[in-house]
């Protein structure tokens, strides 16, 4: 395998070369050889420029200049050219070099689902790779796709907003680094199937709600009655939802994560660390107070509540065969248990 390796950078070496010097066919051929190789090279690159190198020497030069090429040169030439456009790269390029989600559909925080479905059916149609062949199309379809999916579901996207990933940042580790360990669930999404049933079954069952009014509506006496409130059960999840969006938003008091201005951290009696901002939080948050007490339980139950999706994200994950470790359950069960 090492040997193979060696001998895949000695060809792309010289494939670089030959681009530098204007041999397109030579460049072509040694990596193509150094893909076959070693197929984890990044070589699109270059094909790139070679592609690119080709169109340019097209059109500067006349049919009655140039040598005979073979007919099966020059057909897969001009294969190869027409595959992508220059806009094809761009939008791949631009969508690469984003980490946020809201970035990625070109959302601003506080976008409706509604637009997150628009977003998203615009942008997978540009990047998908049936449509689009630039080199990474694939990789922007994913990165499309996993921000979808988290956005249009209520849950997941709360905990984005709070978080700012969808990494759990709750498990302890051994050592500072961010991803040793932990569950990510965006790196396993199946863009192909968010995208069929996206266009072709309908959107994602977690983003709909159903309402099931029962056979009793409209008739008289005690059924009318509690099938009224049967319905009046089954609305309020929603009346309490519209309540919240319309009460007027402030910062939150705390966060999970250190971010500026959330400098000061602080545990609370179960050991659940959170950050808060270390102007005035002392001042109306006492300690051993009733309100530092309350706001440390509200904590204690965000933390579990956290958890405990993360934990169902895993099992899942678990089931399907995705990974064979389940971290955050495991923090859940230290965590009931030290309760």
């Amino acid at each position: 395998m090492d040997g193979n390796k060696d001998e895949a950078l000695k060809c792309l070496k010289i494939a670089q070369t030959s681009i530098e010097s204007g041999n397109r066919e030579r460049a072509l051929k040694f990596l193509n050889k150094a893909r076959r190789l070693d197929p984890s090279l990044e070589i699109d690159d270059l094909l790139s420029q070679a592609d690119a190198f080709q169109s340019k020497s097209s059109v500067s030069s006349s049919p009655s200049s140039s040598s005979i090429p073979s007919k099966s040169g020059s057909s897969c030439t001009r294969r190869r050219v027409s595959l992508y456009t220059e806009e094809q790269v761009t939008i791949v390029r631009e969508i690469k070099r984003k980490k946020d989600y809201y970035d990625i559909l070109g959302l601003e925080k506080g976008s409706s689902v509604e637009d997150v479905r628009k977003s998203y059916r615009k942008l997978s149609l540009k990047v998908h790779p049936d449509k689009n062949k630039a080199p990474g199309a694939e990789e922007a379809f994913k990165m499309v796709s996993k921000a979808f999916q988290c956005l249009s579901d209520a849950e997941r996207r709360r905990t984005y907003d709070s978080v700012g990933s969808e990494e759990p940042v709750y498990t302890r580790r051994p050592t500072t680094h961010h991803h040793a360990t932990g569950f990510r669930f965006s790196d396993d999404v199946d863009a192909d199937e968010i995208f069929r049933n996206f266009f072709f079954g309908g959107m994602n069952p977690a983003t709909t709600t159903h309402f099931s009014f029962g056979t009793g509506m409209g008739m008289g006496g005690n059924q009318g009655s509690k099938s009224l409130f049967k319905t009046l059960i089954q609305l309020l999840p929603v009346i309490l939802i519209l309540l919240v969006n319309f009460l007027p938003s402030s910062d939150p008091v705390y966060l999970f994560s250190r971010s500026y201005p959330y400098d000061l951290r602080l545990a609370t009696q179960r050991g659940v660390n959170y950050y808060v901002k270390s102007g005035k939080f002392e001042q109306e948050y006492p300690v051993n107070t009733p309100m530092r007490s309350a706001l440390e339980e509200k904590i204690d139950n965000d933390y579990f509540s956290i958890l405990s999706h993360n934990c169902r994200l895993e099992r899942q994950q678990l089931h399907w065969g995705y990974q064979r470790q389940t971290p955050n359950c495991d923090t859940l069960k230290q965590f009931q248990a030290a309760a």
